[in-house]
């Protein structure tokens, strides 16, 4: 509780001021905004890429415009896309629907976490059997492992929201370089599911 308090704390809005806003999606941002009070600096602007899309630039339209929704195929291959021009994530399917359709994975984190994913999962597995591993290694793995935050939604298909909220939330993982966010990324391994009933 006390270290994320003071993570939150270390983030006003002149944080962001140090890297730069995608002024036309933070535009549209403010105007599609209801209501202020639903808003915070966490997501009140977008910080800007040079080599990553945001979802204006890959779906002609940012999350929450009114009217619009994506297909979950479309969702897939922006994160896909996120993957292809970060080594902060790594994309993935993870399986079938009964319908033949792809579920997928997007791992976040720190460039070294992801190119050393296949480690970390195999230390959580080894600290997930205690048939296994003794409590002296567990405790080591404890310390020198990360844990994985999985963020899925889209159980079922009136479930819009969470879908569209977590490409933008992908993009603001990798891109954004605030030291709350970097904090995220470089103890924490997100993976996002952001459609499990495609």
């Amino acid at each position: 509780g006390a270290i994320a308090s003071s993570a939150l704390a270390c983030v006003p809005a002149a944080l962001h001021a140090q890297q730069a806003n995608d002024p036309e999606y933070t535009a549209k941002i403010k105007e599609f905004l209801q209501a202020a009070r639903i808003s915070t600096e966490l997501v009140d602007h977008l910080p800007a890429s040079s080599t990553v899309p945001t979802p204006l630039k890959f779906h002609g339209r940012i999350v929450g415009t009114p009217g619009e929704l994506t297909y979950a195929k479309d969702i897939h291959r922006y994160l896909e896309a996120i993957a292809k021009a970060s080594p902060r994530a790594k994309y993935w399917t993870i399986g079938k629907t009964e319908e033949g359709r792809d579920m997928v994975v997007l791992a976040i984190a720190d460039e070294q976490t992801i190119a050393n994913l296949e480690k970390y999962r195999g230390e959580l597995a080894e600290l997930t059997d205690p048939r296994k591993t003794s409590e002296q290694r567990a405790q080591q793995l404890i310390k020198s492992t990360k844990p994985i935050y999985w963020l899925t939604s889209g159980i079922h298909s009136p479930e819009t929201g969470g879908p569209e909220m977590l490409q933008e939330l992908a993009y603001r993982l990798v891109v954004e370089e605030t030291p709350f966010i970097q904090n995220i990324r470089n103890n924490v391994i997100t993976f996002i599911t952001p459609v499990i009933e495609v």
